[in-house]
């Protein structure tokens, strides 16, 4: 018996210590300066992103600490969400842009989650869309064709995005694509040292709505879910209601195997005018050829009603 304790200690030690559970100091360290590398890397505004990543690696840290504590200690202390998944599932490659295709767990994931969608309610006067997030984009058109098919003859039409986070871009398109009776310029989002534009999509496999639309936000309104918001109130589709946001564009970041950062990398940008492709792309996103550096190319002229805000 004397012997079992200590071995169920190393034992229950390892388990935490490998999943980055219980920290000590070098262990802290790393986790900050990790996250102080990307985030001087990647976060959009270049002028505050020097000053934030210094505070990181300067920071004392704990001599130990529990990793859910540190990660909202490091929430309060940065102007953006840091987080701790107890498995070592990464949301995108560490320090890498470029997120995997989700698997087939993540796909069913997706599908027990309703995609991310609440229930959706009817009156006779409006209809409500509840989003906890957008779903993953290759689950997504069944599904949204089916709720335009719920509230196309709604007179009114509202999204909740007052608890949606954690949101794929080109799924947000999509949605946003039905709002529209053809395909329109979306946005234009400033990224460090490079712009990408954006476009819904040209068809669309339920039917539009071309009703009056209102969004919901909330403080916690983040990502691609905030953008949603931003442009259909940009380009006057519909009316925004809620708390203030700051207008950025972030993404779920992973810089350990365990740590994550909800990272600002991008914000809208009054990029040059572009005419819709004529071979558009089979999917929401951006067009080809529409990345262009900072300083891109002289605009060309626009028509007398260029679709844009």
């Amino acid at each position: 018996m004397r012997l079992r304790l200590p071995i169920l200690a190393i034992v229950l030690l390892w388990f935490v210590t490998d999943r980055e559970l219980l920290l000590i100091a070098p262990a802290v360290r790393r986790i900050q300066f990790a996250a102080a590398s990307d985030l001087e890397a990647r976060y959009v505004d270049p002028a505050q992103a020097p000053r934030l990543a210094a505070y990181l690696r300067q920071r004392p840290p704990e001599w130990v600490t529990l990793a859910p504590l540190l990660a909202a200690r490091l929430s309060v202390e940065l102007p953006f969400p840091v987080g701790y998944n107890w498995s070592a599932q990464e949301l995108s490659p560490v320090n890498n842009a470029t997120p995997p295709p989700p698997t087939a767990a993540e796909l069913s994931a997706d599908q027990q989650d309703h995609f991310g969608i609440g229930p959706i309610t009817t009156t006779a006067d409006t209809a409500t869309i509840p989003l906890r997030r957008f779903g993953l984009l290759e689950n997504a058109e069944a599904p949204i064709a089916q709720a335009f098919a719920t509230v196309r003859s709604a007179p009114s039409l509202v999204f909740d995005l007052r608890n949606c986070k954690d949101a794929v871009p080109g799924t947000a398109l999509l949605w946003a694509s039905y709002l529209f009776p053809e395909q329109i310029y979306w946005a234009t989002l400033q990224y460090r040292g490079f712009t990408e534009e954006y476009w819904t999509l040209p068809k669309v496999a339920g039917p539009r709505y071309n009703g009056p639309v209102t969004v919901l936000v909330s403080a916690r309104t983040s990502g691609a879910c905030q953008g949603f918001a931003y442009s259909l109130q940009a380009l006057g589709r519909a009316r925004v209601i809620g708390e203030t946001a700051p207008g950025l564009f972030s993404a779920r970041r992973q810089v350990t195997e365990h740590f994550w950062l909800q990272l600002p990398e991008a914000k809208p940008s009054d990029g040059p005018y572009r005419k819709p492709p004529s071979d558009p792309p089979a999917k929401p996103g951006y067009t080809a050829g529409s990345s262009i550096n900072s300083n891109g190319p002289a605009a060309p002229e626009s028509p007398a009603n260029p679709p844009r805000r």
